[in-house]
């Protein structure tokens, strides 16, 4: 501190030359420890810096300087001189007015050429955002009683405030609360939604209220719409909440699986659980409750009533064409299923093999078949009877125990009806119809197929000696690779065209168009080699 008692802090320095080499290795530290450059270039340094004026006394003889120094917030400083081009220890004896107005006026004319913000040149606009630093100036403080009036130790005091015994982090579900708010209030501040609107999305009007307001208490409705807006593809709704997110946090971008977090956040305001653990169960599993195939076509979010869009869903499943109504139903359905904790976030561990999907995904499998819709459909409908869901069969009818007890859907059961892509279509008890026996026979298929897959690993997994796989050191004979490989090319030629007959009668399933544009082409090229190689040992 200065001997007379000014609010400044002396540094002692042996010489320009010490004070840069210092600078660098803090320069360092900071870019390898706590790098802000990321964050600063696309937004600037958000939050003030605190500066104390500081002089550094020159030993070797030449004058001291004194300058506003950051006490607090030197990493940013780092971080916006590092952009800048600029060596934080040339700062102090930096005084050439001219060139600093000189380069404002170059910058502020870069701008005004520009014609508006969004057109500036990249670099340009960084530079803007670095130019210009909140800040706090610490000009005295008063001491306590009869504490002396040191500056240097309070200034070190307020400091640590920050740094050594700093506030609790809020954490990833408090952090999407805020922002999810955030993108709430800008896409009203841009008249995108009313603000009646938010409000209901932001789950601050009772179920009396939202219907007096022409919405809906149905939690299910309100959760399609939450979803919808918060993926919603369209440049005005995107680019509201890009802004709010990166203007209200270090991030740089939104992503699907942001703006689903997000969605999350205010679903989850309408489950009245006073069980922490519980409802923080139930974030987990919402989370990861819609997957992202939703987002590959369109569709709204309607009030519609639960059996109104049960139908419409079956309209297009019937068709061939699973749409916006199925999507819409995956959406809704998702809630109650898992806060009913009657769908999670995998199946029974104790179950060979184990099913890794998360609910988007048996939600999503459910809703392209026409017994999935009917279930879907059931879960709205038992949601708004405040009811566990109950099993229906493929015509949509309740199922009963033998006492006449209605069966419950779990979990288990779901899944194992409802399988992943390449596991067939479920088996059938006591199947009487071709459709029912051929159902059964292509669940079979699935699981020899995915038995060949486990034996291959297992192959695979073999080591020798040397650690190294022994499959390709020693490898296998001949004639038992040609047999596979004839029955494996048998089948592999068979699927395109069981593929083509299904799609011929019922038209392609979600997903299925995405599918024929990137994996199908991959596939083709495959047989296309398989078919070559073959013709090549035929000839040979």
């Amino acid at each position: 501190m200065a001997q007379d008692g000014r609010p400044e802090l002396i540094q002692q320095i042996h010489g320009q030359e010490h004070l840069a080499w210092a600078s660098q290795q803090a320069r360092d530290y900071v870019i390898q420890h706590n790098d802000w450059r990321p964050s600063i270039r696309h937004q600037g340094v958000m939050t003030e810096v605190w500066l104390a004026a500081t002089t550094f006394e020159d030993a070797s003889g030449n004058p001291s300087v004194t300058v506003p120094v950051t006490a607090e917030g030197s990493s940013r400083m780092t971080c916006v001189h590092d952009l800048l081009g600029v060596r934080s220890a040339d700062v102090p004896y930096e005084r050439d007015e001219r060139r600093m107005r000189a380069e404002i006026r170059k910058l502020n004319d870069e701008i005004i050429a520009a014609g508006s913000p969004d057109q500036v040149e990249s670099e340009a606009a960084i530079r803007a955002r670095c130019e210009k630093v909140p800040a706090l100036l610490l000009v005295g403080f008063e001491s306590h009683g009869d504490i002396a009036s040191d500056f240097g130790v309070a200034v070190k005091s307020l400091v640590a405030l920050r740094h050594v015994d700093p506030p609790e982090p809020w954490g990833e579900a408090t952090e999407n609360e805020a922002l999810a708010d955030a993108v709430l209030d800008e896409l009203k501040r841009r008249n995108l939604i009313t603000a009646g609107k938010a409000d209901w999305l932001a789950g601050a009007l009772t179920p009396v209220e939202a219907e007096v307001a022409g919405f809906t208490a149905d939690s299910s409705v309100r959760t399609a719409a939450i979803f919808r807006l918060f993926t919603d593809r369209s440049p005005h709704i995107h680019e509201a909440v890009r802004a709010a997110v990166t203007t209200q946090s270090t991030r740089k971008k939104t992503s699907w699986k942001l703006a689903s977090d997000l969605a999350t956040s205010l679903i989850l305001r309408s489950v009245s659980e006073d069980d922490s653990r519980k409802r923080e169960r139930i974030r987990k599993y919402l989370k990861v409750s819609f997957d992202a195939e939703l987002d590959q076509g369109p569709w709204e979010a309607t009030f519609r009533s639960g059996e109104e869009l049960t139908t419409a869903a079956l309209v297009e499943v019937e068709l061939g064409n699973p749409g916006p109504a199925t999507r819409e139903l995956g959406a809704r359905a998702a809630y109650p299923l898992v806060v009913n904790q009657q769908l999670l976030d995998r199946g029974p561990r104790d179950i060979e093999p184990e099913d890794r999907r998360n609910p988007g995904a048996v939600v999503n499998r459910m809703r392209v078949a026409t017994a999935g819709v009917h279930q879907l459909g059931q879960a709205l409908t038992d949601h708004n009877l405040g009811r566990q869901i109950r099993l229906v069969d493929d015509a949509g009818q309740i199922q009963r125990t033998a006492e006449g007890r209605d069966i419950i859907v779990k979990n288990a059961g779901l899944r194992h009806r409802f399988q992943a892509p390449g596991e067939g279509p479920g088996l059938v008890t006591a199947p009487q119809t071709p459709a029912e026996i051929l159902g059964n026979a292509l669940t079979a298929l699935g699981g020899a197929i995915r038995d060949v897959e486990i034996a291959v690993r297992k192959v695979e997994a073999v080591r020798a000696h040397d650690g190294m796989p022994a499959i390709d050191a020693l490898g296998a004979t001949k004639v038992d690779c040609d047999a596979w490989q004839n029955i494996l090319f048998g089948t592999l030629q068979k699927l395109p065209i069981w593929s083509s007959r299904n799609a011929q009668r019922h038209g392609l399933a979600a997903g299925d168009d995405a599918d024929l544009e990137d994996e199908d082409l991959e596939e083709d090229d495959y047989l296309d080699d398989l078919v070559e190689v073959q013709d090549i040992e035929a000839a040979g």
